[in-house]
């Protein structure tokens, strides 16, 4: 009969997690995987704002522009068709 000692319940243990080891390694990778295309996806939606933002004052200043020309051509008599 066998005995039972420490060191060998620790190396049946160490076996038994094996499987679950390399589970959580896989897991652990799909995560950093997952983080990444996150982290990418954040960089391209500030991006994104950012442009919307400048498209939306840009519509603004040319809607300025638009007006007063309009101003400019109706006190010099002139009928500006924008």
């Amino acid at each position: 009969m066998s005995e039972i000692t420490l060191g060998g319940i620790a190396e049946v243990i160490r076996e038994e997690l094996k499987p679950v080891n390399r589970r959580l390694d896989s897991v652990e990778s799909r995560l950093a995987s997952v983080e990444s295309s996150v982290s990418l996806l954040d960089g391209i939606a500030k991006d994104v704002k950012t442009l919307l933002d400048e498209k939306s004052i840009s519509a603004a200043r040319f809607d300025r522009l638009e007006k007063w020309a309009r101003m400019v051509g109706e006190k010099i008599g002139v009928k500006l068709e924008l």
